[in-house]
């Protein structure tokens, strides 16, 4: 090795009699030279941008991954000193071999740079842009830096998402729920809860697919992450109870005291968040909103949405124990009741509410009789029954239908018979036949008077005529069937068979028929509340006799 080295230094003593190192600290003031014009002009034509709101995260993949800023400052200083300790031309040979090595290292860091600047400038931006936030991740091992990087994750995010793009938004999506994957695993959950803010705040310039095949899954998975980890935060306060009555205040003041400082200060960052809902709540709602809008998007909805309803209830129907059974109901139950307002609200302006109802809204959902088992179509029941509640009589002067109430009933009641299940919906909402008299529904139900028939060619024209009617009147016949199994088994809590037959009273007494003789509209009304009850109190006796 030593016969190399003596070797080398004879065959480079002639090239490097006469060079003196410090020279070198020339090409990097050169680089300087040429470097910091090349970023005043990038920089200049960011503020001059018209995306006024996007040029800071601009800002922040220049300075960080185009012109590596840090970098380029810390290697020029490093240089400049590097070189400054060889001046002359006296110097060892082996000290101006070590200096020739150091001028390569910095010459191709900075032709890196150079070269990063040249594909910025023509047009690639969307790589840099990846691999800026693709790096601003969190460590597990210097978690002191995550603080910063948070940070700095939340200001990229919020500037990135404040326009629309002009690209495919995929790859972005999957970082950003990356990096709202980390700051739940690391505990952040308030972070998670912003970035998050940050997507919904600009959610009309998202891209729908995006929206719908990448984040809406990851909304479930979050929105459950949040929900065990509440159920954590409700036991460490289970426990801090529990050390208050363990421990007499009397006889053990000191240690109950030392031990409770010491479980609230364990506990103290999990306290303070106040966020536990947004993920299922406020977000899920704006998706719902916005992918409803679109043709093309509404049937991801429905399916990534049914995906997370069947898998929970797979998982409730696993757990055994009352207790956790019952909190995983609420959770199940916490799903529609963020859901359903905002579908009803919304779906009478969804361009394709026809379809949705048709394809894309879960058949098993529908109240009917055949889904009168299923947990899905009760909680949609008890939704509906809420949200309706204050919108089923007309008010005032107003003369159209509720547009969303009408929209809705026909919806989830595909199979009702319209006359008999408004009679009810206004005698479920208002207890009396006088009050109900004097008040005017704001729906209209549209009995779906559909059959299918077919005929041969020898049938006459006169048979065909007389076997339509006979078919009308049978879907009729249907239908009034299946409305009053529908309030039977839906309603069972509210049909008291005393209570029918004072209804039933009620209607035929005289005081009611004479509030209606002037009314063709309360006299329509009082005879479908008198068929309605003369029809429940039928299957309610039918049912005591069975029983």
């Amino acid at each position: 090795m030593s016969n190399f080295i003596a070797s080398s230094e004879i065959f480079f003593k002639p090239f490097l009699q006469n060079l003196n190192p410090s020279l070198f600290q020339n090409i990097i003031l050169g680089v300087l030279a040429i470097f910091i014009p090349f970023a005043i002009v990038f920089l200049t034509d960011i503020l001059n941008s018209k995306q006024e709101k996007r040029s800071e995260f601009e800002k922040m993949v220049l300075s960080d991954e185009v012109f590596g800023a840090e970098n380029v400052f810390w290697f020029s200083i490093l240089g400049i000193g590097f070189f400054s300790f060889f001046h002359g031309t006296d110097i060892s040979l082996s000290a101006k071999i070590a200096s020739i090595f150091v001028a390569i290292i910095l010459i191709v860091f900075f032709w890196k740079s150079f070269k990063k600047i040249l594909r910025f400038s023509e047009g690639y931006k969307s790589e840099f842009e990846i691999s800026f936030l693709k790096k601003i991740s969190f460590s597990r091992f210097f978690r002191i830096k995550n603080k910063k990087n948070g940070e700095k994750i939340l200001r990229a995010w919020n500037s990135f998402w404040s326009e629309k793009s002009v690209i495919n938004e995929r790859d972005f999506t999957n970082i950003f729920i990356s990096h709202i994957d980390d700051a739940m695993n690391f505990g952040k959950f308030d972070l998670a809860v912003k970035l998050a803010k940050t997507y919904a705040n600009n959610i009309e310039n998202r891209d729908r697919s995006s929206m719908g095949y990448e984040i809406l899954p990851k909304v479930f998975e979050w929105k459950e992450v949040l929900w065990n980890e509440q159920q954590l935060r409700q036991k460490s306060c289970d426990t801090e109870k529990r050390i208050q009555s363990f421990f007499s205040q009397k006889h053990f003041p000191t240690f109950r005291n030392g031990a409770l400082k010491l479980y609230k200060a364990v506990n103290l960052k999990r306290e303070r968040f106040g966020y536990w809902y947004y993920f299922g709540g406020n977000f899920f709602q704006a998706i719902v909103k916005v992918l409803l809008k679109d043709r093309d998007s509404s049937y991801q909805l429905f399916s990534s949405f049914r995906k997370h309803v069947e898998e929970s209830e797979k998982k409730l129907d696993k757990i055994e124990a009352e207790k956790e059974k019952e909190k995983y109901c609420h959770y199940v139950a916490s799903l529609f009741s963020s859901f359903c307002p905002t579908f009803f609200d919304e779906i009478d302006n969804a361009p394709s509410n026809h379809s949705i109802w048709q394809d894309d809204f879960p058949a098993e959902w529908k109240i009917s009789m055949t889904n009168i088992k299923n947990r899905a179509s009760n909680l949609v029941l008890d939704e509906f029954l809420k949200w309706s509640q204050n919108r089923i009589f007309k008010k005032g002067n107003i003369s159209d239908f509720d547009k969303e109430l009408t929209e809705v009933i026909n919806g989830i009641l595909p199979n009702v018979d319209g006359p008999l299940f408004t009679a009810f919906l206004m005698l479920y909402h208002s207890g009396a036949i006088k009050d109900a008299l004097e008040k005017e529904p704001n729906f209209c139900i549209s009995s779906n008077s559909v059959v299918s028939w077919s005929s041969s060619v020898e049938e006459s024209k006169e048979s065909m005529n007389k076997r339509f009617p006979e078919m009308m009147k049978s879907k009729e016949i249907s239908q009034k069937e299946e409305t009053i199994q529908i309030i039977l088994k839906f309603f069972s809590s509210w049909l008291m068979l005393g209570k029918l037959y004072k209804l039933k009273t009620e209607i035929e007494s005289d005081e009611i028929k004479k509030i209606c003789e002037d009314s063709e509209r309360k006299e329509r009304y009082r005879k479908h509340f008198l068929e309605l009850v003369e029809l429940l109190i039928l299957e309610v006796e039918k049912k005591h006799e069975k029983s």
